[in-house]
């Protein structure tokens, strides 16, 4: 194998690794051998490497020298580094002689208000250890602002089959939300959305959430708080392969994200023709919905959903969402695989040449 890319998450399935799931195939389609590091292999379908648990940072830094010398003994020469969470490694897997890859998916920051992002040495330490890495790819386009490297955007992508599903036309629920039920997504915020707009609406706005996670309980008290049991139908995840039929039941799907890359949600909302609502603290989500035309959206603020304009905007986007199909359709299909994942592949395949020009003058 040639590229190795290295997982450290553990117990979490969502954008991310369905993102260098596809990266895993579509280098192996393309003639470069690559495989997923993970301790969780049976969670991806592509060629696998297991590791130890890495789930710490400790365990990271204490097995990654060992990691990087097994890698160079079995033939690989590109890392692919998934995420912030480990970036931090560049100098190590660099020390090996490995060519060293970033694929970042959340913007680097200090912490935040919300007590997301990086405290001030691990901050500095990730724009230290960026210096390491051969080629930055991004995700979120706000990184190329963060790192003292040039950092390339590619933003997300989505797949072919999404758009051909077979589709529902039965639009069930006003708004929805797919997500991990997780701090990050902060989906207290969507069930206050929700209730506002049951105020203003002269007729019910009913709701839709579908996922699991750790704040199901929160999120299902802040429904019982605001009385909203009649209104927001909670389910737990479904397959990837039926998520089609769900955003088909949506008329409008909504992120609440404290922070994000670029959601994939977006772009599979888009796809089956649904317009969205982002906060702008979502990443790419509210540049990808309001500032590329034609405006397939709402960008917000969270203290926005107690304004009336904003509810009557959302409102206003519900109501007219089948004018808005094909723009959607057409906007989600500018961002393929092709494209994005065609980008990265260009990118190790350009270092994996320079290895081989090095190689060849070595020889010679």
């Amino acid at each position: 194998m040639s590229v190795c890319i290295y997982s450290p998450s553990e117990k979490i399935w969502g954008g991310g690794q369905i993102y260098i799931e596809y990266l895993c195939r579509y280098l192996n389609k393309t003639g470069v051998p690559a495989v997923i590091a993970t301790s969780e292999p049976e969670t991806f379908d592509c060629p696998t490497l297991r590791i130890a648990s890495v789930a710490s940072k400790l365990r990271r830094l204490q097995s990654a020298p060992a990691l990087a010398s097994t890698l160079k003994s079995q033939g690989v020469q590109v890392i692919v580094l998934n995420d912030l969470s480990s970036l931090w490694l560049a100098p190590v897997f660099r020390a090996f002689g490995l060519k060293v890859v970033s694929l970042l998916h959340l913007y680097l920051q200090l912490r935040n208000a919300a007590g997301l992002g990086h405290g001030y040495v691990e901050y500095h330490l990730l724009r230290f250890s960026s210096r390491f890495a051969h080629r930055i790819f991004s995700v979120n386009k706000d990184n190329r602002r963060s790192f003292p490297v040039p950092v390339e955007f590619v933003g997300n992508f989505i797949s072919p089959w999404f758009f051909s599903a077979s589709c529902s036309e039965y639009k069930q629920y006003d708004i929805g939300l797919v997500a991990r039920l997780s701090i990050q997504k902060n989906i207290p915020l969507f069930v206050q959305l929700v209730a506002r707009l049951n105020e203003v609406s002269e007729r019910p706005i009913q709701a839709l959430i579908v996922g699991r996670g750790e704040e199901e309980t929160k999120i299902t008290q802040e429904i019982a708080r605001l009385s909203m049991q009649r209104f927001i139908e909670l389910l737990p995840w479904v397959e990837r392969s039926e998520l089609p039929v769900v955003f088909d039941r949506l008329k409008c799907f909504a992120i609440t994200s404290h922070h994000e890359g670029f959601a994939t949600t977006a772009l599979e909302a888009h796809a089956r023709g649904v317009p969205a609502i982002s906060t702008r603290s979502a990443g790419y989500c509210a540049e990808f919905l309001t500032n590329i035309d034609p405006i397939t959206g709402l960008a917000f603020d969270p203290d926005e959903v107690v304004s009336d304009d904003f509810i009557q905007g959302v409102l206003m986007l519900i109501e007219h969402h089948e004018d808005y199909r094909v723009h959607c359709i057409e906007k989600a299909s500018s961002f393929s695989e092709e494209r994005v994942l065609g980008d990265i592949c260009c990118g190790i395949q350009s270092l994996l040449t320079k290895i081989s020009t090095q190689q060849d003058d070595q020889r010679s």
